[in-house]
């Protein structure tokens, strides 16, 4: 469902949080990186039961966190295989590969819902990054992760690289195992642009407040629950 006035609120939030990134003296982003000690969960509904990955819609917009209780990904399947082993590099040039999607299809990719631009994310309250389809009328772009706060755009297809709007590096990817037998998911790791140092900096108050102080930074164990984008935000941004 979709608020308006809660979704500016969060829009506000946004903006000055990206404030206060644009004045730090540090970097925006180191380069690419593998998390060290990334924790293994299984993909499971609200029920606790394995999530299958024919079973998604394509098109959809799905949320799951990885690999802390307050970062969220957006979960997609996507209407075509992916290409394979995509290499990628962040504004320092540092190189990464993308491995591609997985999935009987070869088709079913996730990104840290979290955009490399300004740090905009997706929350319970108010989700700004979102796929279509179709065409963006904010960014232009189609078949693309549009960030609504900024006009950033993100092809899915292809490790999440920059294909419009202010933003000069991918989304961070999620890794995955894939158990063809059982069509199931796991999430192994997260690759890219590492941000999530400078978004709990900007957003330190707004976690503890939802969290818990200090809570935000928990590592999830065993398992995380897929949703609906709508069923984990109350406002979810169309541009």
């Amino acid at each position: 469902m979709d608020k308006p006035a809660f979704s500016r609120r969060r829009f506000v939030k946004a903006c000055g949080a990206a404030a206060v990134v644009a004045a730090s003296s540090r970097r925006l982003a180191p380069p690419a990186f593998a998390l060290e000690d990334a924790p293994r969960l299984k993909l499971v509904d609200k029920a606790g039961k394995p999530i299958k990955a024919g079973a998604l819609d394509v098109g959809a917009n799905y949320i799951f966190l990885y690999p802390y209780v307050s970062t969220p990904c957006l979960l997609l399947r996507l209407g075509a295989p992916t290409p394979r082993d995509v290499t990628q590099s962040d504004r320092d040039e540092a190189s990464y590969v993308w491995p591609g999607g997985v999935g009987k299809d070869g088709a079913v990719v996730a990104y840290s819902a979290i955009c490399s631009h300004l740090l905009t994310y997706d929350s319970s309250e108010t989700s700004f990054l979102t796929y279509n389809q179709g065409r963006s009328k904010l960014s232009g772009a189609e078949g693309a992760i549009t960030c609504c706060a900024h006009a950033s755009a993100f092809d899915p297809a292809n490790g999440a690289k920059v294909v419009a709007g202010p933003a000069e590096f991918p989304l961070a990817a999620v890794q995955f195992d894939y158990d063809a037998d059982t069509d199931e998911l796991t999430a192994t790791g997260l690759i890219g642009t590492a941000l999530i140092d400078e978004f709990f900096d900007a957003y330190r108050g707004d976690l503890n407040a939802e969290y818990g102080r200090g809570a935000y930074r928990a590592l999830l164990e065993e398992t995380t629950a897929v949703m609906p984008i709508e069923e984990y935000s109350a406002s979810v941004v169309a541009c």
